[in-house]
């Protein structure tokens, strides 16, 4: 089974051919507009957010899924998705940035978010989270109010794992391999996309010069282990 994970920068219709090459079984998908469940061709679209053109979309391709009963709203932007494939918790955190993008009712914090989602998460059908957490240990110094180490060690507590990072056997801030390309520049790289879960798989990142064109993240993908 295929997931991946791409903040397609706005505009999801014309990249969809783009992104379905990767031939995913579940796309979680970030900055993407509100558009009906059925609209891609031979996929299952699920959609929330704030603002219709640019919200948290899963991508169930030969399937088909539904919104977990769990889903809070002001949890912004979180997805819990049950598919076909599997459970799954999409990922577009806004962090400190959700009081000041949308008032005192909503809350972007992934801690917060595992806290609510717990139950969810540690059910046996859930094969993890994933998605773009706007965030990396390399800030935690300066941005005490989301340290992003602490949201890692959660995740390990509940058994799950970054695949990437598993795989490629590399340090957490030390990523070798960026999933966003600041203001399109090849120079100013982060790792910010990632997939904890409980299988290890085969990980790939798009390439700067296969997806820039199209936005400012590439995909990060796994293959899981049967």
């Amino acid at each position: 089974m295929r997931i991946v994970s791409w903040n397609c920068n706005l505009n999801l219709k014309s990249k969809f051919e783009k992104v379905s090459d990767l031939r995913p079984d579940i796309l979680v998908v970030q900055e993407c507009e509100r558009l009906p469940e059925d609209f891609f061709p031979n996929s299952h679209y699920l959609w929330v957010g704030q603002n219709e053109k640019k919200g948290l979309g899963v991508l169930i391709f030969r399937g088909s899924g539904k919104i977990h009963s769990s889903h809070r709203r002001d949890l912004v932007e979180f997805i819990p998705v049950d598919t076909d494939f599997g459970s799954l918790l999409g990922v577009w955190a806004f962090n400190h940035r959700a009081k000041q993008r949308y008032g005192e009712g909503f809350d972007g914090a992934t801690e917060n978010a595992i806290t609510h989602y717990e139950d969810f998460i540690r059910e046996k059908s859930t094969l993890g989270v994933v998605g773009d957490f706007n965030n990396s240990i390399i800030w935690d110094k300066n941005n005490s109010r989301t340290p992003f180490q602490n949201t890692i060690e959660r995740f390990e507590r509940l058994g799950l794992t970054s695949v990437y990072h598993s795989t490629n056997n590399e340090q957490f801030g030390q990523e070798t391999q960026g999933t966003l390309f600041h203001t399109k520049k090849e120079e100013k790289r982060y790792h910010i996309d990632y997939l904890f879960l409980r299988q290890t798989g085969n990980v790939t990142v798009g390439s700067y010069q296969d997806w820039i064109e199209f936005s400012d993240h590439v995909p990060i993908i796994v293959d899981l282990q049967s």
